[in-house]
């Protein structure tokens, strides 16, 4: 897991599309000074805000939208 420092997220350096899409999501939806972001798999981004509360966004490419998910049990199912 790959975390993403203010120089990645200003420069949005993130690995696919996917993330991407959830990057720019979260840069409209979020404080991104509150919180720390990583690169999760290749269309999920972790969020852990200042409580250490963890949350998972991923890009869903047949509603191509992004879907919110509290956890993870392995990296092939996510719960929301």
């Amino acid at each position: 897991m790959k975390h993403l420092n203010k120089e990645n997220i200003n420069k949005n350096q993130v690995e696919t599309v996917e993330q991407f899409k959830v990057l720019l999501y979260l840069e409209n939806t979020f404080n991104l000074d509150e919180i720390e972001l990583y690169l999760y798999d290749k269309s999920t981004i972790k969020l852990i805000d200042k409580n250490k509360v963890q949350a998972y966004f991923k890009y869903d490419k047949q509603t191509k939208k992004v879907q919110f998910y509290e956890k993870i049990h392995s990296k092939n199912e996510l719960e929301r």
